[in-house]
Order: C-alpha cells, then structure tokens, then sequence
C-alpha cells in the first residue's frame, strides 16, 4: 500500500508543474498572462522581474526597500550570483528603469517536492528609491473568502506550454476556489499554506513564467505564484503559496536582512 501512494504522488508531482520558464531563453511576444489583458507598471508598482544574467525566469514582489518576496522554487539553489531584479518597467524588452543585484537568497527551511512552503525572500545589493513605479506592499493577514475576485500579474507564458513570454506585464482577475475541493482536485497535495484561485470554466490563469509573482487582493499581497497542472484549465486550479499562513516568516526573515543596507524605506503600515 505505501508503495502504491508513493508511486501516485511522484507521478502528480512529475505532472503537476511549477510556473517558471524553463526557457530562459524564450522569444518574447506581446501576448499576455493567459486570458488577461496589458497593465502598466504604475498599476502594480510592487511588481518586479527577476533576471538570471539579463533574462527574465519569474517574478517577485517589493516588500521593503531591499528585500523582495518570491516563491523558493524560482531560486532553491540559493545561489544569488547572476541574479538581478528589475522593477519600475512594463515591458521586458525595454533598457530597465532599475536594476539591482541580489545578494543572498534565503529559501524557506520546510520547503519540499510538493512546493509547500513554497516563499523566499532576496536580499539586494542597494535599496531600492521608492517613486510612482516602484513601491513596497503590505502583505495579507486574512484569507478572503471563496469566491472574491483577486488579481494576478507577470510576463509569463501565453498559453501552457508556450515558448513565448510576454512583453508587456499582463494582469488577469480570478476567483479564490474552494480550498477543500481544490485539494481533492489535486490528490490531496494542497496544504494549509497554499490557496487556490481559478475562473469557472477556465480560459485565465497564472502561467510558466510567472511563478514567484503576485497575487492581489485589496492592495496586499495575498498569494505567491506557485504550481498548477497546466495553465487555464477548467478542472485544475492555478495554486499559490498562502501570504497569510506564511507572513510570519516572511515579516521576521525580511527584519532580520532589512539593516543590511543602510536607510530602509519601508510600508506605511509596517
């Protein structure tokens, strides 16, 4: 019997994929995340690149002047050497508004093959000046309830599978599902710190590319884009690390890198 589940979940972890582009090479298109539409960096200023020697692999968000957010899976080596961030830019293509070196990964401890636990917070070489494209978020406290249209955005992938990232930042707005349908969907391998969000009948998502950038509600940072089986699906929900079950380390790891570099700017309501 435990032979027979051990062979189930490595197939479902073998099939149900992380959101990063594994072409880091890809072409890029002006398409967009799948079924949304073009946004401004000004809408979302919180929103940045991460670059592995210039090209774009996943997001992340702003928290404080020198410390962002991520999903571990986008950088579980913890090697920081050739990484960057981009923030202040709407395209890709364009010379970058604002680049800065990353200097120490920190993954989360608990993080495992089913990507639970799945944050990481990125340490910069200098903080970042805070203007109308370039701004920290609050991170969410509560859950919303099943059903509350959230917002998600990225330079991901136009459809599963796709070669092509987008040039343009893209944002779509999804549904949060139902945590407990959500987990009998996925076999049992979404856990109390992970949150689902879909449309009924598919056709918007999160999608490669994407991973390790935000997921909105009310102006706060309420999930981390993580794994899904495809992208778009009208069975399979697009799943996403949980800020409010994971703030905690979040908040603590983030204070504890924040007087690495000098005059922190941080969020009004921190």
């Amino acid at each position: 019997m435990l032979r027979y589940i051990t062979l189930v979940v490595l197939f479902t972890i073998v099939s149900f994929s992380a959101r990063t582009n594994a072409d880091t090479n890809a072409l890029l298109n002006n398409g967009r995340i799948v079924g949304g539409s073009n946004a401004d960096i000004r809408q979302f200023p919180h929103q940045v690149s991460l670059r592995y020697k210039g090209s774009h692999f996943c997001g992340g968000t702003i928290y404080l002047s020198n410390v962002i957010v991520t999903a571990t899976h986008c950088v579980s080596d913890e090697d920081a050497t050739g990484l960057t961030i981009v923030a202040g830019s709407t395209t890709l293509l364009e010379t970058p508004a604002v680049e800065v070196a990353v200097v120490k990964v920190i993954i989360h401890e608990k993080y495992n093959l089913i990507n639970d636990y799945d944050v990481a917070i990125l340490v910069l070489e200098s903080n970042l000046t805070f203007s109308e494209s370039i701004q920290p978020i609050a991170l969410a406290k509560e859950r919303p309830p099943t059903g509350t249209e959230v917002t998600v955005t990225g330079w991901g992938t136009l459809e599963e599978g796709g070669a092509y990232l987008s040039n343009q930042l893209q944002q779509v707005q999804v549904n949060l599902a139902d945590q407990t349908k959500c987990r009998r969907t996925y076999f049992y391998l979404v856990t109390s710190r992970m949150l689902c969000a879909n449309v009924e009948g598919g056709g918007k998502d999160s999608c490669q590319g994407d991973s390790g950038g935000p997921l909105i509600f009310g102006n706060e940072l309420l999930g981390i884009v993580s794994w899904g089986s495809g992208c778009a699906s009208s069975t399979y929900p697009g799943v996403y690390a949980s800020v409010p079950d994971l703030c905690d380390w979040i908040e603590a790891t983030a204070n504890e890198y924040a007087n690495s570099v000098s005059e922190i700017e941080r969020p009004s309501h921190l």
